[in-house]
């Protein structure tokens, strides 16, 4: 009996890290700024994103991953707060989109689409780009649940 209390007190301690595993990583521009994302990898999840939700910490995103370099429509479809919208290729921001807006009740939600073919995208709070000094061409490193960099 001991040993299945044991037993349960150590999955109890390992189910944030086991949670963390599943669809967390990390997102680094250039030496200024680290976010910690959830990846949207499955279609599910991509189109799922970051609708319904009330708001997004000033340092958390959603990293968006695509095997293949694409050019991912972005859509505003239930979304409750602006957002920046960063295209991610080759290490380097290709594209980017500042404040782009909820859809008022009633509305069209806006889509976004870059202007070149990229293998992720980062969706942040609105404003973030700009507090930041994000520009294109920016180093970005991405560490996910592989751990490898890229």
């Amino acid at each position: 009996m001991i040993v299945h209390w044991r037993l349960a007190w150590i999955l109890l301690c390992l189910l944030p890290v086991l949670a963390e595993a599943g669809g967390r990583g990390e997102v680094r521009i250039g030496n200024r700024v680290a976010v910690t994302v959830e990846v949207a990898r499955t279609e599910a999840e991509k189109v799922r994103g970051l609708s319904g939700r009330d708001r997004l910490a000033p340092d958390r995103g959603m990293l968006f991953v695509y095997e293949a370099p694409v050019r991912p429509l972005i859509w505003m479809r239930d979304m409750r707060f602006p957002l920046d919208i960063l295209w991610i290729r080759d290490g380097r921001v290709v594209d980017l989109v500042r404040g782009a807006k909820a859809p008022a009740p009633g509305e069209a939600p806006q889509e976004f689409a870059p202007r070149e073919d990229a293998e992720y995208v980062l969706e942040v709070p609105a404003g973030f780009v700009d507090r930041h000094g994000i520009v294109l061409g920016d180093r970005v490193e991405t560490r996910l649940k592989e751990g490898k960099p890229r």
